[in-house]
């Protein structure tokens, strides 16, 4: 079950019902560092870069490149690689922690979702999904956070399916305004699984974001392993480094 919310990682679903004249536009860039919850010991960063383009004053991003570094190393220990063919909410996924002989791909073909996993040591898998309106992906839950924006800065909840690619499932998952803020976040809201069981084995993920649509803060568990066994949980603090030049957050 810990591996359910496994995933890091960052930015909102903002499809435009009209298009015009995309414009190029400076790539959305920044950084986050990732502390053991009790205590300020860095664990590692990640490093973010999102390529798109402002479409009819939104930023559509089209590539989402992460760097995990330690913080006694500049090489990167892991890498992932995020694309939006489809929907925002449910990128492709290509990630890698060689440290570990993890490898996972998560890709839409045709009318179904591909998922295939594998770790050193273990056996993996390989599973298709059919996709719903519904379901989030990796960081399609920021995505997804703001393509809600309104409904959930006016205190409402939304429901979802959330991907946890490492079983081949997905499972309702809601998020809604947090019962305690963040420090430092202009809004704060929490990912919890709907059903009394998944509760009690899953812990909720605590977000919080800028009013500007920009992720700030993550708290829970990572896509990062601690073992083979578990990964880590982490509090996670974002900075931008570089913004596109048009509104992240999708007409009210």
């Amino acid at each position: 079950m810990k591996r359910i919310l496994a995933a890091a990682g960052a930015l909102a679903v903002m499809i435009a019902t009209t298009h015009s004249l995309a414009d190029e536009a400076p790539g959305l860039a920044f950084k986050g560092t990732a502390t053991a919850p009790d205590s300020n010991r860095v664990i590692y960063q990640e490093f973010h870069e999102v390529s798109g383009s402002c479409t009819d004053g939104w930023w559509q991003p089209d590539r989402q490149d992460v760097r995990y570094v330690r913080p006694d190393d500049d090489k990167a220990f892991a890498t992932k690689a995020l694309t939006y063919p489809n929907s925002l909410q449910t990128p492709d996924v290509d990630f890698r922690q060689p440290s570990f002989g993890e490898r996972l791909d998560i890709a839409r073909r045709g009318d179904t979702i591909a998922i295939d996993w594998s770790i050193e040591g273990e056996k993996g898998g390989s599973w298709t999904l059919n996709p719903r309106p519904d379901q989030v992906i990796d960081a399609g839950f920021d995505h997804f956070i703001r393509a809600n924006w309104t409904t959930l800065t006016t205190g409402d909840s939304v429901a979802f399916r959330f991907l946890a690619p490492t079983r081949g499932e997905a499972y309702d998952f809601v998020v809604e305004p947090a019962p305690e803020t963040i420090d430092g976040a202009d809004h704060s809201f929490r990912i919890r699984p709907e059903g009394l069981i998944m509760r009690l084995a899953v812990d909720p993920i605590r977000l919080g974001y800028r009013d500007d649509g920009l992720l700030t803060h993550y708290q829970g568990l990572g896509n990062i392993r601690r073992n083979q066994e578990e990964n880590y949980r982490v509090s996670i603090r974002y900075q931008v480094t570089a913004r596109p030049g048009c509104a992240l957050l999708p007409r009210s």
